[in-house]
């Protein structure tokens, strides 16, 4: 190889390095690993359960600090530990995290406000995190809508919880290395209550209501949320449940199903709390292409 084929050979390495260089990460990528600082942060955090400094609490026990209508300020050294089961890749939840107790068979859930978008990169689906509850707030996100949620500061009035800041994610909420796979709560239309806010479940036998079959998810002409009738086969009966969809959700234009199978998404309230309705992380979660059932 003669000098000019060499010059031309290393600046043909040297465009693909500041090519390769350039290039995004894949938007919808998962992290498998976390950071050197981000992994000390959690280490000094597990040491200080294991010494006794701080006290890791479950999600029922965080629960019971809430009180209908009021806000309480956490002022011990108690840590919280869930499993993130809501994902906002598709855009359906907004700076919102659910976390429940359990990948499988869970009994408790909780709903935590964070200003941040694009969460599902960082605290992604079956992730294990630990929140340092010390001096962030448990109520409602909006007051008498009965969802109990986990926020980092006030609204004006003092008796609603807002987000927790951006800069201060990374000081109280800390992610393991840890995706477990998260096992939906099986589940009848008519059992779901209050309990049931913030788990993952599935309900089998399933379709969509007849005047809204092929419908798309979301209704054009709603600002914010569309709410569909689902229909469950329980025995000799049928049983009745509200969808909700939101209007900035990627497969909102997507057509409702046309067939009879299972859905699994994370129970929650309608904005002024008036009903429970089911949340879907993905489309895909719709899983209703079968026969009617008997």
């Amino acid at each position: 190889m003669n000098i000019k084929q060499r010059i031309k050979s290393s600046k043909a390495f040297l465009f693909l390095l500041v090519f390769a260089a350039c290039q995004q990460p894949d938007e919808y990528a998962i992290p498998t690993a976390i950071g050197t600082e981000e992994n000390d942060q959690l280490n000094a955090l597990l040491t200080a359960i294991e010494q006794g400094e701080k006290t890791l609490i479950s999600v029922g026990q965080a629960k019971d600090y809430f009180v209908y209508r009021r806000v309480h300020t956490f002022t011990s050294d108690l840590v919280l530990k869930g499993y993130v089961v809501s994902s906002d890749r598709t855009g359906n939840f907004y700076k919102e995290l659910y976390l429940q107790d359990a990948p499988e068979n869970p009994t408790a859930a909780i709903h935590i406000m964070l200003d941040q978008t694009k969460s599902y990169a960082t605290f992604n689906l079956g992730r294990i995190i630990y929140i340092d509850l010390n001096g962030l707030h448990i109520g409602e996100s909006r007051r008498g809508n009965g969802i109990i949620s986990i926020g980092g500061q006030l609204n004006t009035d003092g008796d609603e919880v807002e987000s927790i800041r951006s800069l201060d994610i990374p000081e109280r909420i800390f992610r393991t290395k840890t995706t477990v796979e998260i096992t939906a709560l099986p589940v009848e239309f008519s059992q779901i209550s209050n309990e049931h806010i913030g788990l993952f479940v599935v309900i089998d036998s399933v379709r969509v209501s007849d005047e809204e079959q092929g419908k798309p998810f979301a209704d054009p002409r709603d600002y914010y949320d569309t709410q569909r009738t689902l229909v469950a086969c329980e025995g000799t009966s049928s049983t009745t449940f509200l969808l909700e969809t939101s209007t900035f959700a990627t497969y909102k234009d997507q057509p409702m199903p046309l067939g009879t199978g299972s859905i699994q998404g994370i129970i929650s309230k309608t904005y002024n709390g008036s009903d429970l309705v089911l949340t879907l992380n993905d489309a895909a979660d719709a899983n209703m292409t079968g026969a009617g059932c008997q």
